[in-house]
């Protein structure tokens, strides 16, 4: 990407716009919602998307992604090269597709999360009669609806996969924007924990092992006997299906400040795996084993308290993804760069979850040219990403003013003080009332004081069902929430 943004922050029409010209990466909620309110507001977009359709995450295959390495444990380095040795070793064109454009982790029987009321954008109702929670299939369908009502769809160049995004030319297809939005989500490269033996059993017992964005349905786990590693949502949601359809379930995690587990009732809660162990008469095979469906894995689990488990037939790890930005180049992503060593230019580091130096989790504090929608975590998302997008919108139109990067940086560093272990710098924890609140006072101010119509935000059917969300969530998360707006 060249930048060719020229300023006007006392500009007061469309045809004064700063970014006349805006690169969206991915074409997923995030992405389909920042194309249509920067479209709206006279910026011309075009938005990148390596699958052959738009929907991100919300696209259901029913053949799950390939197996991720064992461990995965921080961001991998891009390798653009890849796909074209594997099919010069006679990779088929389908399998080429899925490495291309991964198949994303939205199992048969997902459903939204939240009420159907608190989870929409400002951009379109959903359609009368649908779920209340939503299918996924009727998520993805409100999002191509979207696409279509705003025109989204005629800006986006399908099977085009990012591969870098900077300030000077590059040796392949090259385009000039003013401005670049990232809007890739965080569900697309698996995390694997580096617990001792787990590689050592995914190799012996592929079929047996599996990380949570491979899960499909429960049908070949009923009446056996599960561990799922892992305490969040994906956790959560796979061990409610597996204990309803007939399997024992184990659920594996360290000890958190929130009892998430404690949703599933059903699940029988034990310490973080430390070693999986495979026994002896198998310990020296190097070929994977072909086992029998009513044998469970030959192995034991030993629990950091001690606990051995046996028995075990299936292992599915639910210990969420990676957050990484392959195309963002050595300076932004540093796979090996320890988080609290994180400096005032890096946008991810090892540990692959936080995502650094972003003012208000979208606009890159040392060049704003950058920004991200999506990279909030523990939100409702789809009235949060339609908001953050609208505030995108009035920046990079120049109706509204960033504060200074001093000012940017000071606030950036409060809220990292703030961040207590365990969970990320992006976590809102289901405070969106809040955020959008904190962003109306803001952007208002400067977009009345500059002759422009004020965001109304959204509307209050909206406010009143996402106060009964929250509310219902103080329970669990009130620690959380307190502590972040302290």
């Amino acid at each position: 990407m060249n930048s060719n943004s020229q300023h006007d922050p006392d500009s007061k029409s469309a045809s004064h716009i700063a970014f006349r010209r805006v690169a969206i990466i991915g074409a997923g909620l995030s992405g389909i919602v920042s194309a249509v309110h920067l479209l709206r507001i006279g910026i011309d977009v075009t938005v990148f998307e390596r699958a052959e359709d738009l929907g991100g995450a919300w696209n259901y295959s029913p053949l799950p992604d390939r197996d991720p390495p064992f461990p995965n444990v921080r961001p991998p380095a891009p390798d653009w090269t890849r796909l074209e040795r594997l099919r010069a070793e006679g990779l088929s064109a389908e399998e080429a597709a899925s490495y291309f454009a991964p198949p994303g982790p939205i199992y048969a029987n997902m459903k939204s999360r939240g009420s159907k009321t608190a989870t929409r954008t400002s951009l379109l109702n959903w359609p009368e009669g649908s779920g209340d929670p939503l299918d996924h299939g009727e998520v993805l369908q409100y999002l191509q609806d979207i696409a279509r009502t705003y025109y989204v769809e005629d800006m986006i160049r399908f099977r085009t996969r990012m591969e870098e995004v900077s300030k000077t030319e590059g040796d392949t297809e090259n385009w000039a924007f003013d401005a670049v939005v990232v809007a890739t989500g965080r569900y697309s490269v698996p995390r694997v924990p580096d617990v001792p033996g787990l590689s050592d059993w995914k190799g012996k017992f592929p079929d047996r092992v599996i990380h949570a964005k491979q899960y499909r349905t429960p049908t070949r786990f009923g009446g056996k006997r599960v561990l799922i590693i892992g305490a969040f949502i994906s956790a959560i949601e796979i061990t409610r299906e597996l204990t309803r359809s007939g399997a024992t379930v184990y659920q594996s995690a360290n000890t958190t400040r929130v009892g998430f587990r404690d949703q599933n009732e059903n699940a029988i809660k034990v310490a973080m795996a430390a070693k999986f162990v495979t026994f002896a008469h198998v310990e020296d095979s190097t070929v994977p084993q072909q086992l029998d469906g009513d044998s469970p894995i030959p192995g034991q689990v030993i629990l950091e308290d001690g606990q051995v488990l046996g028995t075990i037939y299936h292992v599915i790890i639910a210990t969420g993804y990676l957050t990484t930005f392959p195309f963002l180049g050595p300076i932004l992503e540093q796979p090996f760069t320890p988080l609290d060593e994180a400096d005032d230019r890096v946008v991810t580091t090892a540990d692959g979850r936080n995502v650094h130096n972003l003012h208000e989790d979208i606009f890159y504090i040392p060049d704003p040219t950058l920004a991200f929608i999506g990279v909030t975590h523990f939100a409702n998302t789809f009235s949060l990403y339609d908001f953050q997008a609208q505030v995108l919108a009035v920046v990079f139109a120049s109706r509204v003013r960033l504060s200074p990067e001093a000012a940017m940086k000071a606030t950036q560093s409060r809220r990292k003080m703030r961040v207590l272990p365990g969970t990320l710098l992006n976590s809102i924890f289901l405070l969106n009332d809040i955020v959008i609140r904190k962003f109306l006072e803001w952007v208002n101010r400067d977009l009345v004081a500059n002759g422009f119509k004020s965001l109304s935000g959204p509307d209050q059917d909206w406010w009143n069902a996402f106060k009964k969300e929250r509310e219902g969530a103080r329970p669990l998360l009130g620690l959380l929430q307190d502590n972040s707006l302290s």
